[in-house]
């Protein structure tokens, strides 16, 4: 008939009702729902029985949970499938994307530039990035950043809807920050910045290390991600289409920018896991939105903030596979002449491997925080010859602590010492979300992301906790769960999750989980 045909678009409604069929039966039919993990506590026992609840009302598609109480794992749990069309099981080493979530660990890198002594939170930025001195950019200070009050919270904006693939230029998006303007006065109004407190951040990053962002990172926070080798434990994401819709009812919220309210946010529940589903977008440089954890990586971060920087032990031998087991840096050839790139103007060695020495620390407790990665690190804050413009004499790192600084909690939260750089009763502190209690004490610190995904710890109660999921809803799954796990162990549940755990099915969402 001389027609011409295409064979897979004929195929794939057929393909997609067969998969979604017998991937979302759940755990009413699938006896390996949960992953046949070690159980290790009472409470691990019961939240198992409610992620199954859960499951059977298809609220959940692939989710992780990890808690720490006095240093020792008390849940690590993983369920369900790694996503929409994919049936592969959910096992604790898998990779969620968490939005922003990843704002955490970028503020977490920024306090630790700051612990050793390379940068100062009342410094203007633009002595680091000159460039960036511009357009009434000259007086916002790095606790501008973090507090979210530089006035740039809507910045690029325009760009994010003109072309949503604009955000995963990360040379032009550095190149368009430097070109905006405050919004606001820096200092006078805290709003949150969805997007632009990454590139602020990573820009930082950047210039302070004279290296690209991600070509060196502190080894006692992260590892450089090399996606290429991690493809099989990727969880993709999809929506929960009744959350979504009624997201639609949401009156605007004031500490929001205009161009990030419940409507918007709707738009962007339906247009991003499409996006950040292909590993182009996974790939690229988004600090402020594209990580990608495994909750037992984020439990072990924010437990290792509740002791002020000290890391706790690793999982035991029982854990498979170990926590940072995997070799996610390739080894590249030293024999190599490093090229020559460029770092927002300025030409910087392009270093084959994150570090090429450094002292190996004896102890089972110095390895890394998060998954993966090379489990030896700098004991002694030293850096290789990449960063020989940086301050030369940092603190003394001390073996097992991410951080040196005492009072490194009153850093993270913006009180004590440090209460003249955030503003007054909000929300964040110095990068980390304040979680309040009903009376409005602060209790814990943490990030959430949109879609549900978080992670936060409690200082008081030596306490911390990690959801990660792959089924984006506003906060319904996750506050179930923090509620469930904070009072079985007798400790105050955030405001800001009870809030999602007493809302009933089908009930309007007042405020959806998003930072």
């Amino acid at each position: 008939m001389n027609v011409t045909i295409v064979y897979m678009d004929i195929m794939r409604p057929f393909a997609e009702s067969v998969l979604s069929g017998f991937i979302s039966r759940g755990p009413s039919v699938n006896d390996g729902w949960v992953f046949n993990s070690p159980v290790h506590s009472d409470v691990e026992s019961k939240l198992r029985k409610l992620l199954i609840e859960l499951g059977n009302n298809d609220k959940i598609l692939g989710i992780q949970v990890c808690a720490y109480k006095d240093g020792e794992v008390i849940i690590d749990t993983a369920a369900g499938v790694l996503g929409k069309y994919d049936p592969r099981p959910v096992k604790p080493d898998s990779l969620f994307p968490v939005f922003s979530v990843t704002k955490g660990i970028t503020a977490g890198m920024v306090h630790w530039l700051v612990d050793n002594g390379k940068l100062n939170l009342e410094e203007n930025v633009a002595n680091i990035w000159p460039s960036f001195g511009s357009n009434g950019k000259e007086v916002i200070k790095v606790h501008h950043v973090l507090n979210h009050t530089s006035g740039l919270h809507s910045a690029m904006a325009d760009m994010s809807q003109e072309n949503p693939l604009l955000i995963l230029d990360w040379d032009e998006c550095l190149k368009r920050i430097c070109s905006s303007a405050p919004e606001t006065e820096p200092g006078k109004v805290q709003s949150y910045h969805y997007l632009s407190f990454g590139w602020l951040c990573g820009g930082i990053i950047e210039l302070v290390f004279k290296l690209l962002f991600f070509t060196k990172l502190p080894k006692t926070i992260a590892s450089k991600g090399d996606l290429e080798r991690v493809e099989s434990r990727l969880a993709a994401l999809t929506v929960d289409t009744d959350d979504l819709n009624k997201l639609a009812a949401i009156g605007n919220r004031p500490d929001l920018p205009s161009t990030f309210q419940p409507q918007q946010i709707a738009q962007l529940a339906t247009t991003l896991p499409p996006l950040f589903n292909t590993l182009y977008a996974r790939r690229a440089i988004i600090p402020a939105a594209n990580g990608h954890l495994s909750a037992r990586a984020l439990a072990r971060y924010y437990a290792a903030l509740a002791d002020g920087g000290k890391i706790p032990p690793p999982h035991s031998s029982s854990f498979k596979p170990i926590l940072g087991s995997h070799p996610h840096i390739p080894k590249l050839s030293s024999q190599k002449t490093p090229k020559k790139r460029k770092c927002m103007g300025r030409a910087v060695a392009s270093l084959p491997a994150i570090n090429k020495s450094y002292e190996k620390v004896s102890s089972k407790e110095d390895s890394e925080i998060t998954e993966g990665g090379n489990n030896s690190r700098d004991s002694s804050g030293s850096d290789d010859a990449g960063s020989s413009n940086v301050d030369s004499n940092p603190r003394t790192h001390v073996s097992g602590k991410v951080y040196r600084n005492p009072r490194i909690v009153d850093e993270f939260l913006g009180t004590g010492e440090y209460e003249n750089l955030t503003l007054p009763g909000g929300g964040f502190g110095l990068g980390f979300k304040r979680f309040s209690s009903k009376d409005g004490s602060t209790i814990a610190f943490g990030h959430s992301g949109m879609g549900g995904s978080t992670g936060f710890c409690d200082v008081t109660n030596r306490f911390s906790i990690a959801v990660t999921l792959n089924k984006m809803s506003f906060g319904g799954v996750t506050g179930k769960i923090v509620q469930l796990v904070c009072s079985e162990l007798n400790i105050p549940v955030p405001d800001d999750f009870l809030r999602y755990a007493v809302q009933q099915q089908g009930d309007a969402i007042q405020r959806p989980m998003i930072n």
